[in-house]
């Protein structure tokens, strides 16, 4: 079977198969391979029913945007900004527990911090479960706190850091935290399991919380923006509420983020194997990697409501999958793609819960 990228001609007849099999409205998807430029695709729809997805329109990332906050971390740390094994609370008041204060960037980094993923109570205190350093445990939360941290080294808000250090020089032209009230961008909307649209999700989401916080670029606003903003709403100013959400708050495009992997082989860091996940399962110090004998992958996926995304790089040659879709089915389409792109089985696929 020939692979998406060998299908250059029809590239969208595997995937609008599998859309469609998946409830899925649309995708956009980049394949590469090594420093070649990425070949970028679109189908379906951006809404359902009303709006074409083009290889322009703006997918939520969602845990997409972990990686990219990562590389700004790497690049302050190429800089002598950030040493990875200082702790966190050396520059950031964020617990009371002595144990917890002793989490590093390598630790976050690696998710081996022990913090969980996110908190939902209000007053609740950010306590790590185990021993930093000595298990796996996925944490959103400790990405936020990666972002505080660029916040109080460099003086800039998180989202600034990553467009000077990441956004601009990886050539992301189209990838932002969010726009304007009065702008319009092609984006996609998010759409539940059975395809259809969930008008409060996605786009709308994004946009009630802009309105709830200051009349400015969502990029510029600080700790205490994002905290005044959420409480607007009525939630408890916890990360997981605030805006931009540094974990999970980019919108991008399927180029745009093949441009982004490979910026990053300026970041070898990014592929230490960190902490053991599963048997050939690891987590370096910014994303996922799988290793079976002597190949070696990195890779992320990104889940919010009614979106579903991945991304596998070949850390031998460069090659590389970037998948993003608005649909909750995507799981199931960029599993097949993955497997189609590299003829292989994945184990970080398997290992991943529907």
């Amino acid at each position: 079977m020939p692979t998406l990228a060998e299908s250059r001609k029809h590239p969208a007849v595997q995937l609008r198969s599998w859309m469609a099999l998946a409830s899925v409205p649309g995708a956009s998807w980049a394949v590469f391979d090594g420093g070649a430029k990425p070949m970028s695709f679109a189908e379906g729809y951006a809404k359902a029913g009303e709006v074409r997805a083009t290889t322009e329109t703006l997918f939520e990332a969602a845990s997409l945007s972990k990686p990219v906050l990562a590389a700004a971390i790497h690049d302050l740390v190429r800089d002598r900004r950030i040493d990875l094994d200082e702790p966190i609370a050396s520059h950031v008041d964020f617990t009371p527990d002595a144990a917890t204060r002793t989490i590093t960037p390598r630790h976050l980094l690696s998710h081996s911090s022990g913090l969980p993923n996110w908190r939902t109570e209000a007053n609740s205190d950010l306590v790590s479960g185990f021993r930093p350093g000595s298990d796996f445990r996925y944490s959103g939360e400790g990405y936020t706190l990666l972002a505080r941290l660029a916040e109080a080294i460099t003086g800039q808000t998180a989202a600034e850091v990553v467009r000077s250090r990441v956004l601009t020089p990886a050539g992301m032209t189209r990838s932002r935290y969010g726009w304007a009230a009065g702008q319009t961008p092609m984006v996609a909307w998010a759409h539940d399991a059975g395809g259809e649209l969930m008008a409060d999700a996605g786009p709308a989401k994004f946009q009630a919380s802009r309105d709830a916080g200051p009349r400015r670029p969502v990029e510029t606003w600080t700790q205490g923006d994002r905290i005044a903003a959420a409480k607007a709403l009525g939630k408890p100013a916890l990360p997981v509420f605030m805006t931009p959400n540094m974990a999970a708050g980019l919108w991008t495009t399927a180029g745009d983020y093949a441009r982004f992997l490979s910026f990053t082989q300026r970041y070898p860091d990014m592929n230490t194997p960190t902490v053991t996940v599963e048997a050939g399962l690891s987590w370096g110090l910014g994303w996922g990697l799988e290793h079976l004998g002597s190949e070696r992958f990195a890779w992320h996926w990104g889940a919010n409501d009614g979106v579903a995304n991945l991304f596998v790089l070949d850390l031998a040659s460069g090659a590389g999958l970037v998948v993003l879709t608005n649909g909750a089915g995507g799981q199931r389409v960029y599993e097949r793609a993955a497997r189609v792109q590299f003829a292989r089985e994945f184990d970080a696929l398997t290992w991943l819960q529907p």
